[in-house]
């Protein structure tokens, strides 16, 4: 059964924000045989959600979706390489605060994200699948750093702290208590390696592999000057 007229077919969710409001709007948009495809997280998928606020609240919008009855493609990406601009302002001051110490995570470029997003909405065969995306590599945030200094040419400091340490930073600058605890939370599965893994799904979706950690920082130096 196809949606009625001046319903949308194909729905492609990217929540902002908290909680399963949203999700639930486009459930209800989705009836009669429309299908989405959600940007989701790996961190829907690292476990324990118990002390991991952050994946439960994405894990919450799956469960939410799966229990619908509506098509869903799930895409759990890893670590945006686009998060390192979150480091602006440690990289102009020279030195970059972190607290994942050792941890890996599998680092992809925001736009092989989005071709994989392009390719599942407009070929069949995706429904009820869930695709885990990364990069071809996986690096701690202190190879991401170095990465970082060599293409801008910047000397680059890299400070380990542990996620306490830098939550409770935050909550002196000002960040919300729950918010950085929060974080913290996060902090330590990347920590572990929790997310230091990585994946062929961008290939096997689009066809092309998937870009470097540094092609991205190549392709994006100007911002970080």
């Amino acid at each position: 059964m196809r949606p009625a007229e001046g319903q949308a077919d194909i729905i492609f969710l990217m929540q902002v924000g908290g909680g399963t409001e949203q999700t639930q709007t486009m459930i209800d948009a989705a009836r009669d045989g429309a299908r989405i495809v959600l940007l989701s997280s790996v961190g829907a998928r690292l476990f324990p959600l118990e002390t991991n606020p952050i994946g439960a609240a994405l894990a919450a919008r799956e469960v939410l979706l799966r229990e619908s009855g509506v098509d869903v493609t799930y895409l759990r990406p890893n670590t945006f390489a686009s998060n390192s601009l979150w480091w602006l302002d440690g990289i102009r001051k020279g030195r970059v605060v972190d607290a994942t110490g050792e941890g890996r995570t599998g680092v992809i470029d925001p736009e092989d994200i989005a071709r994989v997003a392009t390719t599942t909405l407009i070929e069949d065969g995706h429904v009820g699948k869930g695709y885990f995306l990364t990069g071809p590599e996986a690096l701690t945030a202190r190879e991401q750093v170095e990465i970082i200094a060599s293409v801008t040419g910047r000397r680059i400091d890299y400070e380990g702290v542990t996620p306490g340490e830098l939550a409770q930073a935050a909550i002196q600058r000002g960040t919300a208590p729950e918010q950085a605890h929060a974080l913290e939370r996060l902090n330590e599965l990347l920590r572990a390696g929790r997310a230091g893994f990585v994946t062929d799904d961008v290939e096997n979706i689009t066809g092309t592999a998937p870009g470097t950690f540094r092609a991205w920082c190549e392709r994006n130096a100007d911002a970080f000057r």
